[in-house]
């Protein structure tokens, strides 16, 4: 199931227990959604800076960060799909498209192990700062999500349009 909610990501919504958002390989959350993140879940960021350390924050990779401690069971997967930052579209789309897609494969280990997943996106994940096509963006979603056991809930920042 894909559902579009309005709400604040960040705020785990509607049951939504796994979020994730789009990175650089530059351990840079300087800007946007990921900033917001590394301000208010510095496990998150923690997270960001251990793949940097070890050179695996590359393209089409991700890594993950408890909210907390690990005690509410929230986490936040930072997808790595952008190299640099700047103006135009940084967003590499395979790089999206096989960081999601292995997202995906772990929630579906996890679901399959016992736990209860509900999935949230950033409704325009990629396509604000990252310069990213929503159309693009949404078929590539479509395609790892529709047939996919995970719930996930796009959510639309209330100010959004």
């Amino acid at each position: 199931m894909i559902k579009l909610i309005d709400g604040n990501l960040l705020d785990f919504p509607n049951g939504i227990n796994q979020i994730a958002h789009s990175c650089n390989t530059l351990n840079v959350m300087g800007a946007g959604i990921a900033k917001q993140i590394k301000d208010r879940y510095p496990l998150a960021w923690n997270a960001d800076c251990i793949a940097n350390q070890r050179v695996e924050n590359v393209l089409g990779s991700w890594s993950f960060g408890w909210a907390d401690n690990g005690e509410c069971q929230k986490g936040i997967y930072n997808l790595y799909t952008q190299e640099k930052v700047g103006n135009g579209r940084e967003v590499n789309y395979e790089a999206f498209y096989l960081s999601l897609l292995q997202v995906e494969k772990d929630l579906v280990f996890k679901k399959n192990s016992g736990d209860e997943i509900i999935f949230g996106l950033p409704y325009g994940i990629s396509c604000g700062l990252a310069g990213g096509s929503i159309r693009i963006i949404n078929t590539m979603i479509h395609d790892i999500f529709t047939k996919s056991p995970i719930d996930l809930l796009m959510v639309r920042y209330k100010n959004q349009v």
